[in-house]
């Protein structure tokens, strides 16, 4: 792998990124680092932002094994025995153009990307790393690399972004003989072995809690063991006891004595579950998302810890910050309950989950052109998906089109062998009708472009049943990204003086 660098650094935050007292113990070797170093280097990178999807036991290690590059524009040098994990800047993943001359852009990797994983395997490079902008890097040696691989595989995963895949994806002709996916491990989380977590409304969509909602979880968590301590105790059930857990019930009692906010159970339910979709509480068993019933839920980390009355600071720095953490939740609360129905079994919504879908659709843009009927089909078969790391491939130019997709959340680029990156689509937009429209082979290769995004799924059946006839018949017309005109195909006959009946072809739609 060749790496191109960029230029010196500028901005104030990043000059205090490198400072020298931890810089240079990573430029000692691994074996000379002090327990000190360590200490100094960790406490630096577990608060880097870019680090913030890695996990503390691999921070921790990369103290260990990592070396500091802080590159400059204009050089060029072979690095090719290495592995990389970005602190700052951008870099740009290139192959060569096919007449030769010059790269083509395939995608580009910001803050917390990792890359480099073919050295595991001694092969050939798969891309040509360009920096677009100042780049800094940890930078892990061949020989240390697969000592940090076979110690933390199951978190290396959710960090790494395979060159090889990313290219192979844009050349129908090119092999995976690079480089063996089948060797990386499948999932980023043991949790999302036993069940497909965006299918199953009682596990977490993500890996790992966000810093909001974390702290939320702790605020409420201690406002509980104060003001109401009986809440969270041992309990026995079916001849099984469950440690540390709350009924939920009584969580959506308490919930609404808390602030006059919270003005109905329904809405407490959906504060609630905005917490569990993230995994800060959870069913005893994840066999359930949340429900104001006599199920038994647990904060994260409970059943493991013995259960400590927090002192008095505690207390009141928690009752002082309750009022908005209410509000927050309350705000985040109805899109969490929307993609907990959306995550239900088809056969599983109800009326009134139904009836939310569709109040959600009117909102999305790709759909205004669709009549109200066509939205209610759709509500009843519209599935969530969603993929907690940017740089995976949703689907490969040449595919079988089994979908369509609607962004929630985050952006995807739209890939084109032999062009690059042709366009980046953002929330609101959708993508993937035409193949099936047309029956015919996806034209272009999707990549994720951020972490945690959300999609609305249309499969081809269900696509075939409710829309192809209205797609195949809709004329739009775009400029500047925009949609400026939609005309519908309509069958109207028209008699002339000579009796010849003819058909109008289009009404204007908007």
């Amino acid at each position: 792998m060749k790496l191109l660098s960029g230029s010196p650094l500028t901005d104030k935050s990043q000059t205090i990124l490198v400072s020298l007292e931890w810089t240079e113990r990573l430029d000692k070797r691994p074996t000379d680092r002090t327990s000190d170093d360590l200490d100094i280097i960790f406490s630096k990178l577990k608060d880097v932002k870019a680090f913030e999807k890695f996990h503390p036991l691999l921070i921790q290690q990369l103290c260990y094994y990592s070396y500091f590059e802080n590159l400059e524009k204009g050089v060029t040098r072979d690095l090719g025995t290495n592995w990389f994990a970005i602190l700052s800047g951008n870099v740009d993943v290139c192959v060569p153009s096919e007449n030769g001359k010059g790269h083509t852009l395939i995608c580009s990797l910001g803050a917390g990307a990792a890359f480099g994983e073919s050295i595991l395997y001694d092969t050939p490079r798969n891309a040509t790393i360009i920096t677009s902008s100042s780049v800094m890097l940890l930078r892990v040696e061949q020989k240390d690399f697969k000592i940090l691989w076979e110690r933390n595989k199951q978190y290396l995963h959710g960090v790494i972004t395979s060159l090889s895949q990313l290219t192979n994806t844009l050349d129908p002709k090119r092999r995976a003989s690079e480089f063996d996916p089948s060797l990386i491990p499948q999932v980023a989380n043991t949790k999302f072995l036993k069940d497909d977590p965006t299918r199953n409304p009682a596990l977490p969509i993500v890996p790992n809690t966000s810093i909001r909602i974390q702290h939320a979880a702790y605020v409420l968590r201690t406002c509980i063991l104060s003001k109401a301590p009986q809440m969270i105790r041992d309990r026995k059930y079916h001849l099984k006891i469950h440690r540390s857990c709350l009924v939920g019930s009584e969580m959506v009692d308490w919930l609404i004595h808390q602030s006059p906010i919270v003005h109905s159970r329904s809405q407490a339910v959906d504060m609630w579950q905005a917490l569990l979709e993230e995994g800060a509480i959870a069913h005893v068993s994840q066999e359930h998302y949340f429900k104001d019933k006599y199920l038994f839920y647990r904060f994260s980390g409970d059943e493991d810890e013995t259960l400590i009355r927090p002192g008095n600071v505690e207390q009141n720095e928690c009752e002082q910050q309750l009022a908005d953490v209410i509000l927050t939740l309350a705000q985040v609360g109805p899109d969490a309950m929307l993609r907990m129905i959306l995550r239900k079994p088809r056969h599983e919504r109800t009326i009134d989950d139904l009836e939310i879908i569709y109040d959600e659709l009117l909102h999305v843009k790709a759909l205004s052109h669709l009549s109200s009927l066509v939205k209610r089909e759709l509500s009843g078969v519209l599935i969530f998906e969603a993929h907690p790391f940017k740089g995976k491939v949703l689907f490969t130019q040449g595919d079988e089109g089994k979908s369509w997709y609607i962004i929630l959340k985050g952006s995807v680029q739209c890939i084109v062998y032999g062009k690059g990156i042709v366009e980046t689509f953002h929330e609101g937009d959708d993508f993937g009708k035409l193949s099936l429209v047309n029956n015919s082979p996806r034209i272009a290769t999707i990549i994720l472009n951020e972490d945690n995004t959300h999609f609305l799924r249309v499969d081809k059946d269900d696509f075939n049943r409710i829309l192809r006839d209205v797609e195949a018949n809709t004329i739009k017309l775009r400029e500047f990204g925009k949609d400026v005109l939609i005309l519908e195909k309509v069958p109207i006959n028209v008699k002339t003086a000579d009796s010849t009946t003819y058909q109008v072809c289009y009404k204007y739609v908007y």
